[in-house]
């Protein structure tokens, strides 16, 4: 037995060493990488317009019998979705000037000047004609705003980005109109980004002027068929969803914000899978995804990552160590809102290798869970509306899935308590014979 204690102890030893000296510093270059920060921080900013327009989203989606109908019968409902179009509809046109915009203020540019070109770069490369189902024709000279939402985005990402690079070395290799020093900063400025500017959108007009030849038609079909389509389709099945989950937990065991790495990656994808729901919805056709940007925060985790409220509620009924009551006592309320670094940090969960195997399977099963009742058809799939992140459980399970939400986060709670009770009962234990060993040794001095 102790051979094997040895063995695996010094298994565990080799992997955290592993991680510190290979893994950590490589995400870390992850998680400050300047591009993906500026993709992170231009998608999240999507998030303020995205929760504007799911409030009338919400109003119509809902779930009472009847009340579909009556918007219907009434006219509301095209009413009720204006918002909506002037919120949702636009994921895309935001997204190319709040990324761009972050990403030119990351290297200490005019953000201003780098928005506006990059903006015009993106009205450059979409097509201004459109056709129309409904009249079986082509119409020329007008700007479709299918390209502005979630079906632009990442052309829109590419857009921002390759425009601000491109704009920015112009600027920086001095291919500038310069003027005297008297001129004032504000018009120095503006004729100083002319060049760059011109240079930057003549590359984007010979990208446009090379796909027009060619069987795509535009850049956003050339990207949606060879990148977006594919990545969308691993990313909301079963298997991206677990993966997603895999590495979220385990960068937060070691240390890392997993979220924040993982969602500067991922969440351009499940915006694009929540927004097809969303149209669909609107639509009235049957909603294609399951897994969406606010899925896994619903129905995994719950009250953070790790499924924590799942074991701070429970351990202020059963722990009998002080450090372990304390550390619930604390992070219960911020957990109910989905902040469980008083837990994850309390406990601790980092480098705690007692709490690894609860910690990476717990949100795991939670995924398996979920993903197959929406698959059966019983958990309703994810209409598209925005909600903020900090939103309770049962209040959350509400709006995006009824009264079916709230049935399958009591059951991933449930399943969630049992796993990391079994766990916890030992840790509890443990701590509480020390304390008690601690607290004899204090009695023995004096």
């Amino acid at each position: 037995m102790g051979g094997i204690h040895m063995n695996v102890g010094g298994t565990y030893m080799n992997f955290e060493s592993f991680m510190n000296t290979k893994v950590i510093p490589a995400m870390h270059k992850v998680s400050t990488q300047r591009h993906l920060i500026a993709i992170r921080d231009g998608i999240v900013i999507n998030i303020i317009p995205s929760m504007i327009g799911s409030i009338f989203l919400l109003i119509v989606a809902i779930p009472i019998p009847g009340w579909t109908d009556f918007l219907n019968t009434t006219g509301l409902t095209s009413i009720l979705l204006l918002p909506v179009s002037a919120t949702l509809d636009l994921i895309g046109l935001i997204a190319v000037v709040t990324i761009s915009y972050r990403l030119a203020e990351s290297y200490k540019i005019d953000p201003l000047f780098a928005t506006v070109i990059a903006l015009l770069c993106f009205f450059q490369v979409t097509p201004y004609n459109y056709y129309s189902e409904e009249l079986s024709k082509s119409i020329s000279n007008v700007l479709p705003t299918v390209w502005f939402g979630s079906r632009g985005l990442f052309t829109a990402i590419l857009v921002a980005i390759g425009s601000t690079e491109i704009y920015r070395r112009l600027i920086v290799s001095k291919f500038t109109i310069k003027l005297p020093e008297s001129v004032p900063p504000a018009v120095l400025s503006s004729f100083m980004a002319i060049i760059p500017g011109a240079g930057t959108l003549i590359v984007f007009w010979l990208i446009r002027v090379v796909i027009d030849f060619s069987s795509y038609e535009s850049i956003h079909t050339l990207i949606g068929q060879l990148i977006a389509a594919p990545l969308t389709h691993i990313g909301g099945s079963i298997w991206g969803a677990i993966i997603m989950v895999l590495l979220i937990q385990l960068f937060w065991f070691f240390g890392i914000h997993g979220a924040s790495i993982v969602l500067s990656v991922m969440e351009p994808l499940l915006f694009i899978l929540q927004d097809q729901n969303r149209l669909a919805f609107q639509a009235g056709e049957p909603l294609p995804n399951i897994l969406t940007r606010w899925w896994a925060d619903v129905y995994v985790f719950l009250g953070g990552s790790g499924a924590t409220l799942a074991i701070v509620i429970p351990l202020l009924f059963y722990a009998k160590s002080q450090h372990l009551k304390k550390v619930s006592r604390l992070a219960t309320v911020p957990t109910v809102f989905s902040i469980n670094e008083p837990f994850t940090f309390g406990l601790p969960v980092v480098f705690n290798p007692m709490v690894f195997i609860p910690w990476i399977c717990v949100p795991i099963v939670n995924t398996v869970i979920a993903y197959t009742a929406t698959l059966t058809g019983f958990l309703p799939r994810h209409n598209g509306i925005t909600i903020p992140w900090t939103t309770p459980i049962i209040v959350s399970g509400f709006l995006l899935g009824g009264w079916q939400g709230i049935v399958i986060q009591i059951v991933n709670f449930c399943v969630s308590a049992s796993i990391w009770y079994f766990f916890m009962r030992r840790i509890d234990r443990m701590e509480y014979k020390k304390e008690l060993l601690e607290l004899s040794d204090d009695v023995s001095k004096k």
